[in-house]
């Protein structure tokens, strides 16, 4: 199984500790859309973040990736194991910098994370928990393949599978 794919507009390589700077920048980038905007994340939190990420792929053949168009990070994404209500399941994340909102990076990223689960472990279903008051992340779970299951819906989350 390879650890990094491409995508028709994005190269996806495993996370690392020297994407630190690129990671604190989106968080940051993405706080400062908010109302009211939050405080800038803290460096040394958010490296400890990362740095479980990376983890991820020390111990299994699939993780989150560094997401970059032309050279320059546009994000991060892709699936990393998860115990879910007693299943192992793959859980899909993707964020990327509020300058690629509304290009279509994100739903060709969560597509190469759901086709990499796909590949590697079939009988685990695709994951995503998400508010639901983020239209942007059910659309691009939805266009990702994932379904919105109510009925699954857990202490204000969404719950969106895709399931084999």
């Amino acid at each position: 199984m390879t650890r990094e794919w491409t995508t028709p507009r994005l190269r996806l390589t495993p996370v690392a500790v020297t994407d630190a700077d690129a990671f604190v920048a989106l968080e940051i980038a993405l706080r400062s859309l908010e109302t009211p905007p939050r405080d800038a994340p803290d460096p040394v939190t958010w490296a400890g973040y990362l740095a479980q990420f990376v983890a991820v792929w020390d111990d299994g053949p699939l993780g989150y990736w560094t997401a970059r168009r032309d050279g320059e990070v546009v994000g991060f994404g892709g699936v990393k194991p998860k115990r879910w209500r007693e299943r192992d399941c793959w859980n899909l994340y993707y964020r990327l910098h509020p300058s690629r909102h509304g290009s279509g990076l994100a739903t060709e990223l969560a597509r190469a994370a759901v086709a990499a689960a796909t590949v590697t472990r079939p009988e685990w279903p695709v994951l995503v928990e998400t508010r639901p008051t983020n239209p942007a992340a059910l659309a691009v779970a939805e266009r990702a393949g994932l379904t919105r299951r109510p009925d699954l819906d857990d202490d204000g989350w969404a719950v969106l599978l895709l399931e084999r």
